[in-house]
């Protein structure tokens, strides 16, 4: 579900759509995900935001229905400069999001369960600290990784 070539360190992105382009090509590039999964994450953004206020790192968690997806996989960006995404929940509310996890599930269930997992992992202030401060792709999907197969 991780892979380095589906980890971006300090990515240099105008907007939320050009984070969820460039996350969703690396998807698409590695089989992951069908080529209508870009379009269906940009659709999905802009009708339900998924921008998440935790401080000091606001994460967004942009996604795609599970007919998009090939296998599951997880893409992830921190970025060079925040960018603007809305907030769940509160769509008037806009967060300078500084990281960015993509995931790509297949089944309804699985999706509903690991989008409830990566939010929870999120929410730990550590967890943030150490993955807007990975120097490389292979240190980001170590706190990835790790977080994700702790108990």
């Amino acid at each position: 579900m991780f892979e380095v070539d589906l980890c971006a360190v300090r990515l240099t992105a105008g907007s939320a759509a050009e984070v969820i382009r460039g996350l969703a090509s690396r998807l698409l590039a590695r089989g992951y995900v069908k080529p209508s999964f870009e379009r269906a994450a940009l659709a999905r953004e802009k009708k339900s935001p998924t921008g998440l206020p935790f401080s000091p790192w606001p994460v967004a968690l942009p996604h795609a229905e599970p007919e998009h997806a090939v296998a599951p996989a997880i893409a992830i960006a921190t970025l060079a400069a925040p960018v603007s995404f809305r907030q769940m929940g509160s769509p008037a509310v806009t967060l300078d999001v500084s990281i960015v996890v993509m995931p790509a599930l297949t089944a309804k269930e699985q999706a509903a369960a690991s989008l409830s997992r990566l939010v929870t992992l999120l929410q730990a202030e550590e967890t943030r600290q150490r993955l807007v401060h990975a120097a490389s792709p292979e240190a980001l999907l170590a706190v990835l990784s790790d977080r994700w197969d702790a108990p």
